[in-house]
């Protein structure tokens, strides 16, 4: 087992704290763009006099917000997640094979990775 060289991230914590950081961009992201879909079952709650059919368009916006701000959630943390674990398990593995931990190896690794979710 070689020693960590000295600058350099531990890519588990880095990737711990991308999941996160993608959870939170993701959820507010989804919330943000739903407000206008909000507006929308606003218009159809005023056109509609029956209370039982106010409530019910008000619980289906409801669940369809929760699930879409849900999965922008997991999709955000899945992605940045990967992405980090990426660029920091690159930046880590050139520094370990030169030798020498500079900014190559950032340059490196995050042309590597770019090119890679640039494609998916």
């Amino acid at each position: 087992r070689s020693q960590k060289m000295a600058g350099t991230v531990n890519w588990g914590t880095a990737t711990v704290i991308g999941v996160f950081a993608g959870l939170f961009y993701g959820g507010s992201k989804e919330a943000a763009a739903s407000v206008s879909k909000d507006a929308e079952v606003m218009l159809k709650l005023g056109s509609t006099p029956d209370k039982r059919e106010q409530y019910r368009l008000m619980r289906d916006a409801m669940e369809k917000r929760f699930i879409r701000v849900t999965r922008g959630s997991i999709v955000g943390g899945i992605r940045l997640g990967m992405f980090t674990a990426a660029f920091y398990g690159l930046q880590n593995l050139l520094a370990e094979k030169r030798g020498v931990h500079d900014v190559y190896n950032v340059v490196g690794a995050g042309s590597a990775t770019a090119a890679t979710f640039g494609l998916i």
